[in-house]
């Protein structure tokens, strides 16, 4: 009998080996990609069968969809438009989500995170690709961007935007978006294994690749226009911002699309890049525009006790960064 036992033991191990060995090889990753929210996006799934991972892709494109729809701000009809436009209305779950999410970014990094700052007002005022370059005028008038004074009514489900106020979700919600869908599709199905969502170089990973490794992503130094630093994310979200690529002219001066806590002109210092490693996806877009806002110091000391990994990449080339690149 013990023999027996142990020759079934035996068989049980390398059978479940053999299993495990061909599963793992039949994994593979599934890619496709898209245009939305002003930007390109992809999705990747790793699983064993190309219908799951279709199946699953296309409720994230319609969930992606369904984000630009209520959310942009370069379409009248959708619902930050609307609130924009009547400055007090109530509003679906998903923006009360958003907008509380905001103000929670707004507070904890002492307003230099602001959904209310204008760039509309310096020439951004339709899709980037349309965007008229080199007009003669902004408008620089003073304007509203007090979110303390916006009020979110939970009980109500309702916004009032003060006179002069308009919100902009465009500073974190594609990483807030990367990160719940990355997370639906991981928990769609046990044999989804591993998901990249990016939204427009806002990245939000969920468990390994096919080869049971962690993801590993390239950042961009466009300084010495090259992709040397390399990263490692495991459930994690990545983003990146920067000074060099949504670029115009207004009144023959160049801007970007990041303004400082003044909401009236760009920030001036030395970083062209900024790449922030967060577990949640908002954070890390957020804690993006601080770095670039405030300068790499004062943003450490701003984000202090916020578990923040961070890649700078300074005007001269330089990288400075708290985390382990390749």
């Amino acid at each position: 009998m013990a023999i027996y036992f142990d020759n079934m033991h035996y068989t049980r191990v390398h059978l479940l080996f053999i299993f495990l060995f061909y599963n793992e090889k039949m994994l593979k990753e599934f890619e496709w990609s898209g245009k939305a929210m002003g930007t390109d996006y992809s999705v990747a799934i790793v699983c064993i069968s190309r219908d799951l991972a279709l199946e699953t892709y296309k409720k994230a494109k319609n969930e992606i969809k369904e984000y630009e729809e209520r959310f942009s701000r370069f379409l009248p009809s959708s619902e930050l438009s609307t609130l924009n436009e009547k400055k007090d209305m109530a509003v679906s779950q998903a923006f009360l989500d958003v907008t509380k999410k905001a103000y929670q970014l707004f507070v904890e990094t002492g307003g230099i995170f602001n959904p209310l700052v204008q760039i509309a007002r310096f020439g951004y005022d339709k899709n980037f690709l349309n965007v008229e370059n080199n007009k003669d005028t902004s408008d620089s008038s003073p304007y509203n961007i007090d979110f303390h004074s916006t009020i979110i009514d939970e009980k109500t489900s309702s916004i009032h935007l003060k006179e002069g106020q308009k919100l902009d979700y465009g500073g974190f919600l594609k990483g807030y978006l990367a990160e719940i869908i990355a997370k639906k599709i991981k928990a769609h199905s046990e044999n989804i294994t591993g998901v990249i969502v990016n939204i427009g170089g806002d990245i939000n990973t969920q468990g390994l690749d096919e080869n049971r490794n962690k993801f590993v992503f390239n950042i961009y130094n466009p300084v010495l226009k090259n992709e040397d630093i390399k990263i490692t994310l495991h459930n994690q979200s990545l983003a990146t911002s920067g000074t060099y690529k949504r670029s115009w002219l207004i009144s023959g001066k160049k801007m970007h699309h990041i303004l400082d806590s003044s909401g009236s002109q760009n920030p001036e210092n030395d970083i062209v890049s900024a790449s922030v490693i967060h577990e949640n996806g908002a954070n890390a877009e957020a804690y993006t525009k601080v770095f670039l806002s405030m300068g790499h110091e004062r943003a450490l000391e701003l984000l202090r006790n916020k578990n923040v990994s961070f890649i700078i990449i300074k005007n001269d080339g330089q990288v400075n960064t708290n985390t382990q690149i390749q």
